[in-house]
């Protein structure tokens, strides 16, 4: 059944099992607070408790279907005690993917049959527990579950940069030349500064910008021409004037801004100029988070001070400025653009950079250092982060803006393959707004830690906006 507007309380997981002489397996989730579907595919190797043994996954349904699936699979995943299954013959799955086109990306064209097998996947959690299971995980490298490749998000991957637990991607063969295009943020977020040795690759990069709603600045800032918008907000002080402008015409009703919680990661991934620690381990702050703190108090009582991915905070997106409350302007990288907005933004969305470029996300892939598999570790990190022809796949699968500077100028130039249908107003394409704006991006890649920004981060600000001292909530934040 359709979901029509989503209540973010609304979250669903789905076993999708697809029939046939090799069956097909993917997890579904659905989290409406983000705006989001996620797809996990699930390998058909997999193995999993079967009739007191173990057996792979497609041999459990063969023999018992994909309700004996569903169960053996929450043995093995931290899965939701409500997950449901849906079984689909090939027939109808074709039917149903024929109006977007094949699946463009897999391992089947870099993997041999072979190779396949010897692929599985372990899930040891979600994020909120991920570095605690997986730690625990390396520090014994006899553990059956012990990785030969990790995912490891842009928040904590300088923390297994600097451990000692990855290996090196030129001892897997990966060479200067297969990383040339690359952007260089997303390089030095995967490398030890102290060595230069790289040890995690992206396939995505995530150069910030600004989402404007052309039908609010329109009426409220009286353009929607995304150089007269970039001037308009180029500097925090204008970012200030504006919101005051469209706080008092609007009678309060519609905000540029939902809350000084959407530039976090504008200052804690692109203004900062000192990491996050000194050589002591003692948190630094620089000029750019003490404009952090004057800027929220700036702009206290100019927004709903709504926090990110908050039910009030989604809701802002749709609101229609009269009735309903509304925002101008939104921040995020190329995905949260096409899938985080919602149908109110299609057609209706101006791109600019804003005071600061910026970065926000992504995802690194390591071997460990006790890789059992280096060849088919090299295999895999060489097709997912290096190869230009597969960059290219995966932005036609899924949209990802690639983290391939040649795979980005064949897209610029030949157009997206991606099914997703968000759009821009006046044809403003999404691909060459972000193209250059990897490049003046500033990474701090020594001692980078996401629970500074996501979590101390924002309560000091809290503390500082509701009547605090800026010296004592400085103090109290760095200790």
């Amino acid at each position: 059944m359709p979901v029509q507007l989503p209540r973010t309380t609304d979250q669903l997981t789905v076993l999708l099992c697809v029939s046939g002489e090799q069956p097909g397996f993917v997890l579904a989730y659905l989290n409406a607070s983000q705006n989001c579907v996620h797809l996990l595919g699930v390998p058909a190797v997999l193995t999993v408790p079967f009739a007191d043994e173990q057996a792979a996954l497609a041999q459990c349904y063969a023999a018992a279907g994909p309700a004996r699936c569903r169960e053996a699979l929450m043995q093995v995943l931290a899965l939701p005690e409500d997950t449901r299954y849906l079984a689909l013959s090939s027939d109808v799955l074709e039917r149903i993917a024929s109006r977007y086109g094949p699946i463009r990306i897999g391992f089947s064209g870099a993997l041999t049959e072979d190779e396949l097998a010897r692929v599985q996947f372990v899930n040891v959690g979600d994020s909120s527990i991920y570095q605690e299971k997986i730690d625990a995980i390396l520090a014994d490298p006899t553990n059956e579950q012990y990785p030969d490749i990790m995912l490891l998000e842009v928040g904590y991957v300088q923390k297994y940069v600097q451990s000692g637990l990855l290996k090196n991607v030129k001892d897997l063969g990966i060479t200067d030349a297969d990383m040339a295009n690359m952007y260089d943020y997303n390089l030095s977020l995967g490398t030890d500064a102290a060595s230069g040795d790289t040890y995690a690759l992206f396939w995505q990069a995530t150069p910030g910008g600004w989402q404007i709603r052309t039908d609010l600045a329109e009426k409220y800032l009286g353009t929607t021409d995304p150089e007269a918008l970039q001037d308009m907000l180029s500097t925090w002080d204008k970012v200030v004037e504006v919101s005051k402008t469209v706080n008092e015409a609007s009678n309060g009703k519609v905000k540029l801004l939902s809350s000084a919680d959407d530039l976090k990661y504008v200052f804690c991934n692109g203004a900062r100029t000192s990491a996050w620690y000194d050589e002591n381990d003692n948190i630094v702050i620089d000029d750019a988070i003490k404009e952090y703190f004057q800027l929220a108090k700036d702009l206290d009582g100019l927004t709903f001070n709504a926090k990110m991915w908050s039910t009030d905070w989604a809701a802002l997106k749709d609101g229609d400025g009269e009735t309903t409350e509304a925002c101008i302007a939104f921040t995020g990288c190329p995905w949260y653009t096409y899938w985080c907005l919602t149908d109110t933004w299609s057609g209706n969305c101006a791109l600019i950079q804003g005071p600061q470029a910026y970065y926000w996300g992504g995802t690194g892939l390591a071997a460990t250092a006790d890789c059992s598999d280096t060849d088919l570790a090299y295999k895999i990190l060489y097709y997912t982060t290096c190869d230009t022809d597969a960059m290219i796949a995966i932005n036609s699968a899924n949209g990802d803006f690639v983290n391939n500077k040649e795979a980005i100028a064949y897209i610029e130039e030949n157009g997206s393959g991606t099914t997703s249908t968000f759009k821009c107003a006046n044809d403003q394409d999404i691909v060459k707004f972000f193209a250059d704006k990897c490049d003046g991006i500033n990474v701090l890649a020594v001692g980078e830690d996401q629970k500074i920004c996501e979590n101390l981060l924002p309560n000091a600000v809290d503390s500082y906006v509701a009547g605090g001292d800026l010296d004592a909530a400085l103090s109290a934040f760095a200790n």
